[in-house]
C-alpha cells in the first residue's frame, strides 16, 4: 500500500510561458483531456468520411444507435423544435462525458508517473543540494544524511501521474456545469424575453431570490456530483487493486480472488460512467426545455389541424340535422 497515491486535484505536468497573456499550467487532467478531444475528433471524422446509406460499417451502426438514442430522448423531453436546436449540445456532453469517464480506467492512466519527463528528478535535486549548503555545514554530516533521505521522500511524493481522468478534476466539472448554466440562461431569455425570465422567475415575486440561489445552486450540483462520483470511483479502483498486488505477493491460494476483485469494480465503473454522462446531459436537457417552456410549438403544432378535424367533424352532424329537418 506504499505506492498508492491519491491526490484530490489535479497535479501540475508542466508550464507553458504565454507571454502577455501569463503562464498556462498543464495538469495531468488537462492532457488527458485533450488526448480525449482528439481521439473525438479523428474517429468522428473516420466515421463521416465512410459513412455509408447502402452498407453502413460497425462503427457507423454504433453511432448511429447512440445518435438516434439521444435525439429521440431529447425530442420527447424538450419537443421537435426546442429538441433539435439544443441536440447538439445535449450529444457532445454525453459522449465527451462518457469517453472522458471511460479514459480513466484504461491501464496506465493513473500508474504512469511523471519524472524526469515533468522535471521533478532536477527540481529534487536542485532542492537537495540547496538544503545540504544551507544546512548540512562542513560537519553536519549526520543531518547531511538525514536531509538526503527526506529529500528522496519528497522527491517519490512529488511524482504525479502522466494522465488523470478530466472529470476526476473539479476545474473539468465546474466549466461543463457553467456552460449548462449560461445555455439555460440564453434559452430561457430567448424564448421569454429578459423581462418574461424576471417574470417567470418572479412569480409569485417573494419566491425571485430563492429562484436565483436554485440557478445557482444547480452550478455546484451538476459539477460536483460528477466529480465526486468519478473521483470516488477512481480511488475505490485504485485502492482494490494495490489491496489485491499486496496481497497476491505474500499468499497464492486467494489468487483467483484477489485477482478478479478489482475486474468487479471495474466493471461497476463501466456502468456508474454511463449513468453518470447521462444524468449530466438529462439535467441539462430538463433545465433548459424548463427556461424555454411555453415556447415550444411541439404542444401546439397540431392546433390547426385539431380545429379543422373539429370543423369537419361538425360539419356532417348539422347537414344530417339539417336534412333530418
Amino acid at each position: 500500500m506504499d505506492d498508492l497515491h491519491v491526490s484530490v486535484k489535479a497535479e501540475s505536468l508542466w508550464e507553458v510561458n504565454l507571454g502577455p497573456l501569463g503562464t498556462l499550467n498543464i495538469t495531468n487532467s488537462f492532457l488527458t483531456m485533450l488526448i480525449v478531444m482528439v481521439l473525438l475528433i479523428i474517429g468522428g471524422a473516420m466515421i463521416a468520411r465512410r459513412a455509408s446509406v447502402d452498407r453502413p460499417g460497425r462503427a457507423q451502426g454504433v453511432f448511429e444507435m447512440v445518435v438516434e438514442f439521444l435525439l429521440n430522448l431529447v425530442e420527447a423531453t424538450a419537443g421537435k423544435r426546442v429538441g433539435r436546436r439544443i441536440f447538439p449540445l445535449i450529444g457532445a456532453l454525453f459522449i465527451f462525458i462518457i469517453i472522458s469517464n471511460y479514459s480513466g480506467l484504461l491501464p496506465g492512466v493513473g500508474t504512469i508517473e511523471c519524472k524526469s519527463l515533468c522535471g521533478y528528478e532536477e527540481a529534487a535535486h536542485e532542492e537537495e543540494t540547496e538544503g545540504r549548503l544551507a544546512v548540512a555545514g562542513p560537519q553536519g554530516t549526520g543531518t547531511d544524511v538525514q536531509l538526503q533521505a527526506e529529500d528522496e521522500e519528497h522527491a517519490e511524493e512529488v511524482a504525479a501521474p502522466l494522465f488523470r481522468a478530466p472529470n476526476a478534476d473539479l476545474n473539468m466539472t465546474l466549466a461543463m456545469a457553467f456552460i449548462t448554466f449560461t445555455v439555460v440562461q440564453i434559452a430561457g431569455v430567448s424564448a421569454h424575453g429578459v423581462a418574461g425570465r424576471i417574470k417567470h422567475m418572479a412569480d409569485p415575486p417573494f419566491l425571485f431570490p430563492l429562484e436565483v440561489i436554485s440557478e445557482l445552486s444547480r452550478i455546484v450540483s451538476l459539477s460536483f456530483r460528477l466529480f465526486g462520483n468519478i473521483f470516488a470511483g477512481e480511488v475505490l479502483v485504485t485502492v482494490m487493486v494495490t489491496m489485491s498486488a499486496a496481497v497476491l505477493e505474500k499468499t497464492s491460494w486467494l489468487t483467483v480472488f484477489f485477482f478478479g476483485l478489482p475486474t468487479i469494480f471495474l466493471l461497476l465503473e463501466v456502468l456508474f460512467g454511463f449513468i453518470q454522462a447521462l444524468v449530466f446531459a438529462l439535467l441539462t436537457l430538463i433545465y433548459i426545455s424548463l427556461a424555454a417552456a411555453g415556447h415550444d410549438d411541439h404542444g401546439h403544432e397540431h392546433e390547426p389541424h385539431e380545429e379543422r378535424s373539429h370543423g369537419h367533424g361538425n360539419a356532417p352532424i348539422a347537414t344530417a340535422s339539417s336534412a333530418g329537418d
